[in-house]
């Protein structure tokens, strides 16, 4: 979820049944996902604790009128977060692309580029790795319909809802079909290069490096030498010859 849903979801239920969204008529009902294919209705703000976050499962964050709904913060924002090289090709698996070996060789070339400091910087342009066609695919799969590991989601998004972290008037509030949302912003989506290092001072951020390093799927990413700064800084009970710097990667929509 965005910074901001919890914001959306307190305007809504406040005009619940005055307001009338694109693609969604009057907004009669307003659900937040369960565990299982069914959503819970929300009728009033004391019941926004309800709205579930950061549960990849859940490819919509809402439902309105009984439709999935994908919230995303006008502006910057993150349409995957994480994806990881082993993902990446499981994901590639499952739509049927193909030649992908030369597809991940593409991606792999270009993180390395980015390690040894022959790139500019990290956010990369989509076309350097991907057909157009193709790129609409992933990122369809990945924001609407499921996850490389989770498989297709129990609760699917079918449209995408876009407001700004104030939400001044109706006119603030735009709703996309995903085709719709891909054409008008093709152009700003880039593909992020991002890094973690194996002995960094955040027990989190070093936990999950460490568990992205032992997938086999994920080794061309993995690198034995430190490149960059932690701002947690390092363990000192880690072994400095340890460290290591660990890639995956961020689809990310500019502003």
């Amino acid at each position: 979820m965005p910074g901001n849903e919890l914001i959306i979801v307190e305007y809504l239920l406040n005009n619940l049944g005055n307001i009338e969204l694109p693609l969604l008529g009057i907004i009669s009902e307003i659900g937040s996902p369960k565990n299982g294919p069914d959503y819970t209705i929300l009728s009033r703000t004391t019941d926004i604790g309800q709205v579930i976050s950061e549960d990849a499962k859940k490819k919509a964050d809402i439902y309105l009128n009984g439709k999935g709904i994908s919230l995303k913060q006008s502006g910057s924002s993150f349409s995957y977060n994480r994806l990881q090289r082993a993902d990446l090709k499981n994901v590639y698996e499952m739509l049927n692309f193909n030649n992908i070996p030369n597809k991940l060789s593409q991606i792999d070339d270009e993180v390395s580029a980015f390690h040894n400091g022959q790139l500019d910087r990290r956010d990369r342009p989509w076309r350097n790795f991907f057909v157009e066609a193709d790129f609409k695919a992933l990122l369809n799969f990945l924001m609407m319909k499921g996850s490389p590991n989770n498989g297709i989601s129990e609760h699917p998004a079918e449209f995408i809802l876009e407001a700004p972290i104030i939400i001044n008037s109706l006119d603030d509030i735009k709703v996309f079909t995903f085709d719709n949302y891909f054409n008008h912003y093709k152009d700003k989506f880039v593909v992020s290069i991002r890094r973690q290092w194996i002995g960094q001072d955040s027990r989190s951020e070093h936990a999950r490096a460490l568990g992205l390093s032992k997938k086999e799927g994920n080794l061309p990413w993995v690198f034995d030498n430190v490149v960059g700064q932690p701002r947690s800084g390092w363990k000192n009970d880690w072994n400095e010859n340890d460290r290591k710097t660990v890639y995956f990667l961020m689809l990310t929509k500019l502003s």
